[in-house]
């Protein structure tokens, strides 16, 4: 018998296996070249959103020491790659959070020495695609630092603690460390307690550690400043250097912040000027204050002119207004313990700012009060009624709309009148864009009565307006005021 050759199965097994070889090199492929880069894609959507987290620790430090407010904040260690059915991944990157050593900041006249311990804040990414430079918070800088990787730092956040020749620090204590991939809660506590130590008064040395050297970022950030004094490489540790200043203490505030409890390694919470509130329980009972925003929002200009009274005894007052989430500020000491003043912080449209009235007599904080408010041209709901029986009072007030939609030119008309009597320095008008689509502008007279005031910001017809008329006193206090909203639409306000 004879057979002949069946080949008819063979293009079908050899058709399989090429497809399957196929399959093979593109799982391979995959695995290779595509599950590195969404991995990579995820790493970085982590990183954008860990940094944002850092920024705002760092902002939350600042605030509980310079606003004798808790804060609590929360950073997210690490993520998680997408789940794969044909492909590996490798393990989730994990990240994690701790202190540094306590390394002491030295204060001292000449003849007083002051330690105070202080650590710095490192963030160290586990990525299996990314770079592993860990993010740091420095004296106030948060930076990423790519130096062990033969980079150099990247700033992302600026300094703070040095502005006009004025030094706060804000210094961070206690032991803290959290790994893994998830959320952690930051508890950061003010001291609330003066420390037996004396802080030095008179012209001041200070010494604070850094891991940053002139070079790298102080000699640009505060070279121009008179109190910046220089660094010196390795002073306290290999790679641990001393940023050096030299200020008065009038100068100079000190703070503490301790990480989950309060400040426990030493020192003052000292407002070196001004250490502590004398009756911790009521610190703000002999404070009124009124804030009114008036700020610029198009031109990213804040401005808060804060009114207040403090009915103690006390030397100075110190006015300030501090974001929390940028180094935007501004401050102003009085020698009057009631009066007016105007804080413009040059930055930061619709953050948070901390507005400070502290009330400071014989070198220590008597009395302090703190209204949080953003800057978006609403004031806060906390203010004071801090008009007098014998202030003076708006009569009569007409407000005209005399804007022109088709030239888009915003243009307000006053007309008002002022008591007679009664305590007065001047009347304020101000027209602000409540959303920043619009111009705004302001005027003032010290007349108390006058007919057809104008205030002519420019363009933003058709938009939300906050109307603003405020009536000061001898000593710079608002003492009366009308505030309305208008859409600059030739209508005129209700």
């Amino acid at each position: 018998m004879r057979f002949s050759r069946d080949r008819r199965g063979q293009s079908v097994v050899v058709g399989t296996v090429i497809l399957f070889g196929f399959l093979i090199v593109a799982l391979s492929l995959y695995q290779v070249q595509i599950v590195p880069q969404e991995n990579a894609e995820v790493e970085f959507q982590h990183f954008e959103e860990v940094r944002n987290d850092l920024v705002d620790l760092r902002a939350g430090i600042l605030t509980a020491g310079q606003a004798d407010t808790p804060q609590f904040k929360s950073v997210e260690l690490g993520t998680n790659y997408p789940v794969r059915l044909f492909a590996i991944n490798p393990p989730p990157p994990s990240g994690t959070l701790r202190t540094s050593d306590s390394y002491n900041v030295t204060i001292t006249n000449g003849s007083t020495n002051v330690s105070i311990p202080s650590r710095f804040v490192r963030y160290q990414p586990g990525y299996n695609e990314l770079s592993r430079s860990p993010i740091r918070y420095d004296n106030s800088v948060l930076y990423l630092d790519a130096r062990e990787n033969g980079g150099n730092i990247a700033v992302i956040e600026e300094q703070s603690i040095v502005d006009n020749s004025t030094v706060r620090l804000t210094l961070l204590q206690n032991e803290f460390r959290r790994s893994g991939t998830q959320q952690v809660n930051v508890e950061l506590y003010p001291t609330d307690t003066l420390s037996s130590e004396d802080i030095p008064a008179g012209d001041l040395n200070i010494t604070l550690p850094t891991r940053i050297n002139g070079s790298e970022y102080w000699d640009g950030a505060i070279g121009d400043e008179p109190v910046y004094t220089g660094v010196k490489n390795d002073h306290y540790d290999s790679e641990v250097h001393a940023l050096t200043l030299q200020a008065n203490s009038s100068e100079v505030r000190v703070n503490t912040v301790g990480i989950q409890t309060k400040p426990n390694e030493g020192g003052a919470k000292a407002n070196i000027q001004s250490p502590t509130v004398t009756d911790p329980s009521e610190p703000d009972s002999q404070i009124s204050m009124r804030v009114d925003d008036l700020s610029n929002r198009r031109d990213n200009n804040p401005e808060f002119y804060v009114s207040y009274e403090f009915s103690g005894q006390a030397d100075t007052v110190e006015i300030s207004a501090s974001s929390t989430s940028s180094t935007a500020s501004d401050s102003v000491t009085s020698p009057d313990t009631r009066g007016g003043v105007s804080l413009t912080p040059s930055f930061g449209d619709d953050e948070e700012f901390a507005v400070i009235v502290r009330a400071i007599d014989g070198g220590s904080t008597v009395a302090q009060r703190t209204i949080f408010t953003s800057a978006d041209t609403q004031n806060p709901t906390e203010n004071d009624d801090l008009s007098r029986s014998g202030s003076a009072t708006i009569d009569a007030l007409d407000i005209e709309d005399r804007s022109n939609p088709s030239s888009n030119k915003v243009r307000y008309r006053f007309t008002y009148d002022v008591s007679p009597g009664g305590s007065f320095s001047e009347i304020r008008f101000d027209v602000l864009s409540r959303d920043g689509s619009g111009a705004s502008g302001s005027t003032t007279r010290t007349q108390r009565s006058a007919n057809n005031i104008d205030v002519n910001p420019g363009d933003g017809t058709n938009s939300p307006y906050k109307i603003s008329v405020l009536v000061l006193d001898t000593d710079g206090v608002v003492v009366d005021s009308r505030i309305t909203d208008d859409s600059a639409d030739d209508n005129d306000p209700p």
